[in-house]
């Protein structure tokens, strides 16, 4: 198998992009302080976005690439209106996507929801947590 190629994004869907990160990127410790998270590190937090948006690099599909653009727009805009509650805050902030561990419960989570009929309830009682 080849590596999946990463097709031109327009000049102006990349510049949008950048913007997105580094409003992210500036308004962590605002987000910080907000939300009193004085247990987290301004770095590990900046870490883990890094890899958020790294994670769909190789993205090609422009429709695609727009939508989690918008989505992430929304979410730094929740964010810093302080419509999110601080534990999906510190949730999103502290998770290392790439955790092995962390990937194989959220799959696992996903599978316990399908048994349950779609409900986190009960995805979460057949978890045993």
């Amino acid at each position: 198998t080849q590596p999946k190629q990463r097709k031109t994004m327009s000049i102006a869907m990349q510049r949008s992009v950048r913007r997105l990160y580094k409003n992210m990127i500036k308004s962590v410790p605002r987000v910080l302080d907000q939300y009193e998270f004085i247990h987290l590190e301004e770095n590990t937090v900046k870490t883990n976005l890094k890899k958020h948006f790294t994670k769909h690099f190789n993205e090609g599909n422009p429709v695609v690439i727009d939508m989690l653009r918008i989505k992430g727009e929304m979410e730094l805009d929740e964010t810093l209106r302080m419509f999110k509650t601080p534990c999906h805050i510190e949730k999103i902030l502290t998770t290392d996507i790439d955790d092995v561990g962390f990937l194989e419960s959220k799959a696992l989570a996903k599978e316990y929801q399908k048994i349950g009929g779609g409900s986190e309830f009960m995805a979460s009682f057949y978890q045993g947590s």
